[in-house]
């Protein structure tokens, strides 16, 4: 049964490349080598914060004044500087489209930054509308971002959606005249939590499957611009074995959400996301909290969110975005001193001077609160340069 299980997983991947493609039976055709464009920004952040904000440079939730004593922060860091490179080919028939992309918050001091990984994948896509995509590359869920500054796009205070490993199939079906309808699939890396040393692999690695993301949506023509909407949802698995020190536990990851985007006029955009689900820390839901932990037993976290933005773009190079989010997980799963809640509310200006140079400021406000400890809020003044490439 378990090698079953294991074979159907690896299949996943193995059906979702060939899928509509037909490689198997067709002779390669002769190949050029892809051709490769750089692109990327250089980034400097500089922000004030009037209370401890978790992550310092960039703002996640604010810490809980029982943890400590308030007072004024200031950052400064060139961590969100981006390198990366896109790949531009054919075989078969088909479009390929290969991306690298990184950023510097692997880690390290803040004068000697480490490289992350944030994309690494090749995406094969027909002239029939069909696509399939190899690598690591933002989840299907959630796809949607507001237009902030601050370096998390409102992640754990009510945005979702992240990067992993996966393999994801897509269908587009084009319309009328600049309607089209997408669904997409994926299988992904179920990246779980690491609680003791002692027992090898995650508990993402030990469901032995991946997680399955869906979406579909349609994007419809309004005045010259796109109006866009649709749904999604995610679910997987988590085991823990050894780790509480009982029986093995066996615990789901879920989700299902809602997207829009509507043009209002010809130059201010709202757009915004809802979602529901369980055990959501690994797509950045729940405040970062998915699992509650008793003696030898868990549970997963229920949480919602969303958040909306009205954007404004003028003819001058000027944008202005207005915004708020927020991660409201239950209750009723928590432990004392968890995040029960976590929302922003967010002004953001930036002005496009021309040559790839960009600057902007940002004024933000953030609340936490706590069980059975005190609550926390804190203003933010975020000031950013950015030179594009």
């Amino acid at each position: 049964m378990m090698f079953r299980r294991g074979l159907c997983a690896v299949g996943v991947s193995a059906v979702a490349l060939l899928a509509g493609l037909g490689w198997a039976a067709t002779e390669l055709d002769a190949q050029e080598k892809p051709t490769l464009s750089w692109y990327g920004y250089l980034k400097l952040d500089a922000a004030w914060d009037e209370g401890l904000v978790n992550a310092g440079n960039y703002a996640r939730w604010v810490v809980s004044e029982d943890v400590a004593e308030p007072h004024a922060h200031f950052n400064m860091t060139s961590r969100q500087t981006r390198l990366g490179f896109t790949l531009a080919g054919q075989a078969q028939g088909a479009k390929l489209s290969g991306r690298f992309e990184s950023d510097f918050y692997g880690g390290g001091a803040e004068n000697k930054n480490w490289l992350q990984v944030r994309h690494a994948y090749v995406e094969a896509i027909w002239p029939t509308g069909w696509s399939v995509l190899a690598g690591q590359a933002s989840d299907v869920i959630s796809p949607l971002n507001p237009g902030t500054l601050n370096y998390t796009v409102a992640w754990w205070a009510g945005n979702v959606g992240y990067r992993r490993p996966q393999v994801r199939v897509t269908k587009r079906t084009r319309f009328g005249e600049g309607g089209e309808f997408r669904i997409e699939g994926a299988a992904g890396r179920t990246i779980g939590d690491d609680f003791v040393a002692a027992d090898p692999g995650d508990t993402g690695a030990d469901s032995a499957i991946p997680s399955f993301q869906g979406l579909a949506g349609f994007t419809l023509p309004v005045s010259g611009r796109s109006l866009g909407f649709g749904v999604y949802g995610h679910a997987g698995k988590e085991n823990l074995h050894r780790e509480l020190g009982g029986d093995p536990v066996s615990l789901s990851s879920t989700s299902a959400g809602v997207y829009l985007t509507v043009p209002m006029g010809s130059t201010v955009t709202l757009s915004g996301e809802a979602w529901a689900g369980s055990n959501m820390d690994d797509y950045l839901g729940g405040i970062a909290q998915g699992i509650r932990v008793r003696d030898q037993s868990a549970d997963e976290i229920a949480s919602r969110g969303g958040w909306v933005e009205l954007a404004y773009k003028s003819a001058h190079g000027t944008q202005l975005n207005v915004g708020a989010s927020m991660d409201d997980p239950d209750a009723d799963d928590l432990s004392n001193g968890a995040r029960d809640r976590n929302q922003a509310f967010w002004g953001t200006a930036i002005h496009d001077a021309g040559g790839g140079l960009r600057y902007g400021i940002e004024v933000s406000r953030w609340e936490t609160r706590y069980i059975q400890m005190g609550d926390a809020a804190s203003w933010r003044i975020q000031t950013s340069v950015i030179f594009s490439f």
